[in-house]
């Protein structure tokens, strides 16, 4: 498809909008969630926009750095670059259109892991007993990586606009059944991650600007991978340009598609509404790191390898004619058009 002027113009207005909004959002999130969490656990809650002021205050303290502290400043700004990059790599009301270069759901999750764990290397370098629960958070989140093998193996070689928009026709209950657990894997790599006091803990040695890098690249890290989540379990939401798989403008020009855009962002609030919910009611099972650590890989690895096997099932297979040395031949029930989530 050759975009004309306008469209470009129109989607790099709509991509900037995009990660202005999520890294405005993401403390945002991280107060409804600590909120929400409180209420139903009965402990002390802070407001849900306590997240911001808090970044400020942090931003405008003076830099505190020890011997072994060298390199927090470069950490913390490292992970807070690459969060921002996720914000506009991850869909959230809008599909790339066909001819802008569009991400691969593998290098998604490398940006996001990469910046997990530089989150995580300002306490693992840290020496005495201090190190322990950094260097077990490092070694937790360098193992997403090849758990998620199997639930970015549903996406192949697509980018992941391609891929979400074969993913708009499907039904979640039949068809889609597949991809709504690869979304749930990939939701919990963020519903079994440091919260609450222990976040705190892991920022403990951070004071000043390097603080305040920390937690907005840590909210910015915690809403991609929700959106994430979101997107590959009900990706209908998203808004399609024309001549793209599942998209709903239809030709009718950029208008229509800004109006679908502005649907989808308020179908994506909901969706972190919903999200925030189960986050706190998450937060009411109270486990040790180390076995937290465990169950997440294995729940990931577990759901991710599920919805393999199911794809693999609704998968058509060939039908073998009977004369000998013919090739096979699929059935014509079997011929499913092309752009289907992979399903072809």
């Amino acid at each position: 498809m050759a975009l004309k002027a306008g469209w470009i113009v129109a989607w790099l207005f709509a991509l900037a909008v995009q990660a202005g909004l999520m890294v405005v959002l993401a403390p945002w999130f991280a107060g409804l969630c600590e909120r929400l969490a409180g209420r139903v656990s009965g402990r002390q809650r802070f407001h849900a926009g306590a997240g911001w002021p808090e970044i400020h205050h942090q931003a405008r303290r003076p830099v505190l750095r020890g011997p072994a502290d060298a390199l927090n400043g470069v950490f913390c700004f490292s992970a807070l670059v690459l969060a921002v990059l996720a914000c506009g790599l991850v869909p959230v009301f809008a599909l790339t259109p066909p001819g802008f270069p569009a991400p691969g759901l593998l290098l998604v999750c490398c940006v996001l892991v990469v910046a997990m764990l530089l989150l995580d290397l300002p306490l693992a370098v840290q020496g005495g007993l201090g190190a322990y629960p950094g260097s077990a958070a490092l070694l937790g989140n360098a193992l997403l990586l090849p758990v998620l093998c199997p639930v970015m193996l549903l996406a192949g070689t697509q980018d992941l606009s391609t891929f979400l928009a074969g993913l708009a026709p499907l039904s979640p209950l039949r068809d889609g059944a597949p991809y709504v657990l690869a979304g749930v894997a990939l939701f919990v790599v963020t519903a079994l991650s440091a919260q609450g006091a222990e976040r705190e803990a892991v920022a403990a040695p951070l004071a000043g600007p390097d603080r305040a890098m920390w937690l907005l690249a840590a909210d910015c890290v915690q809403l991609c991978w929700v959106s994430l989540a979101a997107d590959v379990a009900w990706s209908a939401s998203l808004a399609g340009v024309p001549g793209q798989n599942g998209g709903g403008a239809g030709g009718q020009g950029v208008g229509p598609w800004l109006l679908q855009c502005a649907e989808g962002a308020g179908l994506w609030l909901g969706k972190l509404v919903v999200a925030a919910v189960i986050l706190a009611l998450g937060r009411l099972v109270v486990l040790p790191a180390l076995r937290r650590i465990r169950i997440r890989l294995g729940v990931v690895f577990l759901l991710g390898a599920l919805a393999w096997q199911v794809t693999w099932a609704l998968a058509p297979q060939p039908v073998m004619q009977e004369s000998e040395g013919a090739a096979p031949v699929p059935a014509a029930s079997d011929r499913v058009p092309d752009g289907q989530g992979g399903l072809s």
